[in-house]
């Protein structure tokens, strides 16, 4: 969690990103390993299903694009 990115997108702020961070670490540190391993896991899946949400919003806009029988990129 040393790393800092920014997201365009992100509705936390930065300041308060890193102070969650924080708190994250500083209660990782009286939780077990299955614990932080859990917190880890659940925090992974949310990402996966946001990502798979992206790629099928994706997809089904270049499936309407390409209704009409036409290339999705037509170069």
């Amino acid at each position: 969690m040393g790393q800092s990115v920014a997201f365009s997108s992100s509705r936390l702020s930065q300041t308060a990103l890193d102070a969650l961070c924080r708190q994250l670490l500083e209660a990782a540190e009286f939780m077990s390993d299955e614990q932080v391993l859990c917190v880890a896991d659940s925090l992974h899946d949310t990402l996966r299903h946001r990502r798979q949400a992206r790629c099928s919003r994706r997809r089904h806009a270049g499936d309407r694009l390409c209704a009409s029988g036409g290339q999705a990129f037509p170069f």
